[in-house]
């Protein structure tokens, strides 16, 4: 899958700055050896704007093939389905001056294989470990799986109740009615306030 990528890359002129090569790809992810998302994903980073953020290229499974945007800010998630994708966002950005999050879709795309990734997240909530983690994979979810959605909402760590409000908010629908009032009614009022505008934007729809 990493070889699929330099091939096409291969294929391509004027190759921009910020894209790593082969040898650079292997010494950069030397120094994220230690990130869940390196770790769990099997991810390799491709580049560096000088932005302290980078994208990952995911090889295994339940996203393998897709590429996630790891932020400085804690905004990671998974922003595009395919390298196709993100070698597009690539020179539009160097066509415009621009960056290429500038070019991140609204939402992320949903994983293709909603059994796996729902099963990931089990196991990563039953080790206790990567919340961060989990807290970058919900947007990859349908949210259709009830059960799954009230587990994450109900874990000691708010951070996962707020995710999981937040993404209700970019897609509500009236199905969603549950887990956004359990947000709203969440203890901390991170996640509460979260839910209260899940909430709301559900509403808006009737």
């Amino acid at each position: 899958m990493l070889q699929e990528y330099f091939d096409k890359l291969k294929h391509v002129d004027g190759k921009p700055s910020w894209l790593f090569d082969p040898k650079a790809v292997v010494e950069k992810n030397r120094l994220f050896a230690f990130h869940p998302a390196v770790q769990e994903l099997h991810a390799y980073v491709l580049d560096d704007e000088n932005t302290s953020n980078h994208h990952f290229l995911i090889t295994a499974e339940p996203l393998a093939g897709c590429v996630f945007f790891l932020s400085h800010d804690d905004d990671s998630r998974v922003v595009f389905e395919s390298v196709s994708d993100f070698l597009k966002a690539v020179y539009e950005a160097q066509a415009q001056g621009l960056s290429v999050s500038d070019f991140h879709p609204h939402l992320s795309p949903v994983a293709k294989d909603q059994t796996a990734i729902t099963n990931f997240i089990h196991a990563l909530i039953q080790r206790g470990e990567c919340n961060d983690l989990i807290v970058s994979l919900i947007p990859s979810l349908d949210l259709k799986d009830m059960s799954l959605l009230h587990v994450i909402v109900s874990n000691s760590d708010f951070y996962l109740g707020e995710a999981v409000a937040i993404e209700i908010e970019k897609r509500p629908s009236n199905a969603l009615l549950p887990v956004a009032t359990a947000c709203a009614k969440h203890i901390h009022p991170q996640v509460s306030r979260a839910g209260a505008r899940a909430l709301q934007r559900i509403q808006q729809l009737s």
